[in-house]
């Protein structure tokens, strides 16, 4: 009778782990999808980012400044956002020892913004965006496949390789119509 009652309170506390565990999992991808749309809504700004700086580019007449002007805002935003919280005491220490692929952003960016300036208004918004996430897509997969930048690796598989070949299907009907 002991060892019964004892078997009960242990699949009582099993039950009780079991149910922690579904809470645990629930509420996980619960934030997993509340992340997916936070990010889907960032993508949602970049076509506004660049039509607005395609229009500042037109009215500047000049591609390079609009981007300046854009790196300038967003730069002194970032500033005082950053003064405004705690940073590490040895800040200057660990920016001198961050790897050198951790510098380019910056370029990219540039490179990025000052393109997209430059085409947005000889493309179209739409156009313009279908191939930058082709693009995005594409290099992705070979980002992760090869574990590039400290990525961890995964590999390519038919899935993913038939997602992009849809995505470039989107593209080719966004360009004809």
């Amino acid at each position: 009778m002991l060892s019964r009652l004892k078997e009960r309170r242990s699949l009582k506390n099993q039950g009780g782990k079991l149910v922690e565990f579904i809470i645990f999992a629930t509420k996980e991808k619960a934030m997993r999808y509340f992340l997916m749309i936070l990010i889907l809504l960032v993508g949602c700004l970049m076509p506004i980012q660049a039509s607005v700086n395609a229009k500042l580019g037109s009215f500047l007449k000049a591609p390079l400044l609009a981007a300046l002007v854009n790196f300038i805002v967003g730069g002194s935003i970032l500033l005082f956002v950053v003064l405004g919280m705690r940073t590490p005491n040895n800040l200057l220490q660990t920016i001198k020892e961050a790897p050198f692929h951790a510098w380019i952003g910056g370029a990219i960016g540039a490179v990025y913004v000052s393109s997209v300036i430059f085409l947005v208004p000889r493309l179209g918004a739409a156009l313009s965006f279908a191939l930058i996430v082709c693009g995005q897509l594409v290099f992705s997969l070979v980002i992760d496949h090869f574990g590039l930048f400290g990525v961890p690796v995964q590999p390519v598989n038919w899935g993913r390789s038939i997602g992009v070949l849809l995505i470039l299907a989107g593209v080719f009907v966004i360009q004809k119509f």
